[in-house]
Order: C-alpha cells, then sequence, then structure tokens
C-alpha cells in the first residue's frame, strides 16, 4: 500500500526550525546594532523590544536577571549594539534575539529630533504652568480630535456616558499616524474650536511605538496646540508614553479613557458630594439651632425675666441708699463749708479798721487817699481828712480863709 507525504504539525515545523537556528553556530552570540523601539519593561521584570534599522526590524527579549545586571534603562529611539543568540519563539513561531547583554551606542534620529524640539519649545515657554488654562467643569460640548477606527473613540464615548449621561461629544476625524497625521492633525484641531458650543478639546490616540507617535512630537502640532482658543487635553499613547503634544498642553491624561474622566465629571460622586454638603449643612444648621435653645434658656433663667417686680424693687432700694449716702455727704459738706466761712468772717473783720474806729480811734488820709501815720509827715500847706466810725472831717492847710 502507497504512503502519501508526511505532514508535519505546525509545532514540528517551527521546533525543527528552532532547532536549526540554535544549531547554527554562527547565530549564537551574535553582536547587532539597532535602534531601540517597541519598548516595554513587563511586570514580570523581563524587557522586550525592537532592533530596527532603516530595512528591517528584530524582535528581542532581555530576560529579567539580565536586564537587572544591565546597569541602565534602557530607552525608546536608543541605538545600542545587542549581545545574543538567535532563536524561535514557538508559540507564535516568530524568530528573536535571546539578549544576553546591551551596550549603548547614541540615540536614534527620532528622539534626538524629540529631545531637540523639547528644548526649543521649552525656551519660548510653551511649557510654562502659567499658560496652562483650568478645565470647564462640566462642558456642554466636547469636541475629541482622533482617528474614526479603533477602540478610543469608543472607550472615550463610553467613559464619558457613564461618567454623566447626555454630554454632546463632536469626533473631528483625523489620522494619527504616518507622514500625513501632522497636517491633518493641525487642520482638525482648528475645525474643533470652530465648532460652536465646544468648550474642550481633547486630542487622543491609543499607544504605539516612539515611531507611531511621531505626529504627535510635531512642531506644527504643538504650536496648533498652543495656539488653540480652547483648553486642550492631550491623550497619546499609554501612561508610559510623553510626547510634544503633552507637555503643550493645558493638561496632560495618560490615556484615552483617562481623558474621558478628567474632562467629564462624575455624576454619581457629584451626587454623593451634594449629598455630603447637604448632610454637613443641616448638621451646622441643628447645631445652630441647640446653641441658640440653650441660649434662649440661659436668658430666660435671668431673674429679670423670672421675677421682674423683685428685681425692681431690690434696684428701688438701692436707689434709696444711695440717695440718703448722697444726702448725708451734702450735709457734711455743708456744714464744713459753713465753719470754714464763719472762720473767714471773723479774720475778715478783725481786720477791718472800721473796728478800730469804733474803738475812739481815727484815720488821716490826704485828700488822695494816702495814708499819713505820723505828725511828722503832715504839711501844713496840704489839707487833711480825719475819718471817725462816724464820718470824716477835713483840715484846711493853713492860710485857707475858708478853714
Amino acid at each position: 500500500m502507497e504512503q502519501g507525504p508526511h505532514i508535519f504539525s505546525v509545532r514540528e515545523i517551527t521546533r525543527y526550525v528552532k532547532t536549526m537556528l540554535e544549531r547554527e553556530r554562527a547565530l549564537q552570540g551574535v553582536l547587532v546594532r539597532g535602534e531601540i523601539s517597541n519598548l516595554k519593561y513587563h511586570t514580570s521584570g523581563h524587557v522586550y523590544f525592537t532592533l530596527k534599522d532603516e530595512l528591517a526590524e528584530l524582535r528581542c527579549v532581555l530576560w529579567r536577571d539580565r536586564a537587572t545586571a544591565l546597569g541602565f534603562r534602557l530607552d525608546e529611539g536608543r541605538k545600542v549594539v545587542a549581545e545574543g543568540s538567535v532563536t524561535v519563539y514557538e508559540r507564535s513561531g516568530q524568530y528573536q534575539l535571546n539578549v544576553f547583554s546591551v551596550q549603548a551606542e547614541g540615540v536614534g534620529n527620532l528622539y534626538l529630533a524629540f529631545e531637540q524640539l523639547k528644548r526649543k519649545l521649552e525656551l519660548e515657554g510653551l511649557f510654562a504652568p502659567e499658560r496652562k488654562r483650568p478645565l470647564p467643569f462640566l462642558p456642554r460640548r466636547i469636541a475629541l480630535v482622533s482617528s474614526p477606527t479603533g477602540a478610543v473613540v469608543h472607550d472615550f464615548i463610553t467613559v464619558a456616558t457613564r461618567r454623566w449621561r447626555g454630554r454632546n461629544i463632536v469626533l473631528v476625524p483625523t489620522a494619527v499616524q504616518g507622514p500625513q497625521a501632522p497636517p491633518g492633525i493641525v487642520r482638525a484641531l482648528g475645525l474643533a474650536a470652530r465648532v460652536p458650543g465646544v468648550e474642550v478639546i481633547v486630542l487622543a490616540r491609543g499607544g504605539g511605538s516612539f515611531e507611531d507617535l511621531a505626529c504627535f512630537n510635531d512642531e506644527a502640532v504643538a504650536r496648533a496646540i498652543a495656539a488653540s482658543p480652547l483648553p486642550v487635553v492631550s491623550a497619546v499613547g499609554h501612561e508610559t508614553d510623553f510626547t510634544i503634544a503633552d507637555f503643550v498642553a493645558d493638561l496632560r491624561a495618560p490615556t484615552p479613557s483617562a481623558a474621558a474622566e478628567l474632562v467629564v465629571p462624575d455624576l454619581q460622586g457629584a451626587d454623593d458630594a451634594l449629598r455630603a454638603l447637604q448632610g454637613r449643612i443641616v448638621a451646622r444648621v441643628r447645631g445652630r439651632l441647640q446653641y441658640a435653645r440653650h441660649d434662649m434658656e440661659r436668658t430666660l433663667q435671668h431673674p429679670a425675666l423670672r421675677r421682674p417686680r423683685a428685681l425692681i424693687e431690690e434696684r428701688a432700694q438701692t436707689v434709696d441708699m444711695l440717695a440718703e449716702r448722697i444726702t448725708d455727704r451734702l450735709k457734711t459738706r455743708l456744714h464744713d463749708a459753713a465753719q470754714t466761712l464763719a472762720a473767714v468772717e471773723g479774720r475778715i473783720a478783725a481786720l477791718d479798721p472800721r473796728g478800730v474806729l469804733l474803738r475812739g480811734y481815727t484815720l488821716v488820709t490826704r485828700p488822695d487817699g494816702s495814708l499819713v501815720p505820723s505828725a511828722a509827715l503832715a504839711r501844713p500847706e496840704i489839707a487833711l481828712d480825719i475819718q471817725f466810725f462816724d464820718g470824716s472831717v477835713r483840715v484846711a492847710p493853713q492860710g485857707d480863709s475858708h478853714a
């Protein structure tokens, strides 16, 4: 009986190719120069990336122990020389380089251009925090600038609708990869800003390699974001991806879904916050009412309100006592003043010259009123006035016929 040709399983063919490659000494311990792309640090600690040049790409894997011993962290766009052995990953049937060590050679052209543009725009102040604009609390209409294909639009709308139903989202389609993407993004940003009612723009794209995100490192795109009259949220790539658009935008979101969470407030969260605020207000009002009630009770316990007549009578008695004390004090003061006045009057009376005249003495003065105290001072040619207790007599000067 004639037998047909042997039929291999996929696994048999893959394993055969793997064995042949691993037996080839020229492919063991080989040195490969290329630029790192599609870099991924897995949670397991293993590192996956692609080495590429102008014409081809080679998948690489760097196991955790060797990555730890490497001494530095791999970067997208960095040119390196990797040493390893070529093998086949059987599950996907792809050949790859099992990397033993990596030696850095410099920075790739795309990454170098990224760093140069970043420094240039930073010096111009396009990254300055003070030029960042706040987002509206609850935008009525949101412009989403992205590719109409893929999961980005679906994810953004799903998250936004779940957080607050009824938000109006306008898709402004544009390419987000390839050489035609930068001018398309610039046009889309300008168009989004002119859509009536739009309050914020979200520029979004899913993850990808450094080359896939190159359009978001374009200078024209960066300047279009900076010139936008509306706030722009950059939601490009994964959480570990950073582009020039992220630095220029008013806000960076790690993913498109995170952008929806940042732009659209959570209705349930807002409702919970309002309920909590309502609870605090009610508690505060109740506290104020309780304090007012206690204060009113203390006031009602005051004697002036409990026994007003007794309080008035007590105050009236106090007024009477004060009046008596004032009267006694005034009487004492008047008595002392009368005694003082009598003493002064006695001294004045003792000094009164009229009292001396009553005892038979006289007072001699000149016509001008000056006193003549002795006979030696009396001149015969000058008249003299002699004053008695009951009147006065003028004595004419000698030789006066009327004397």
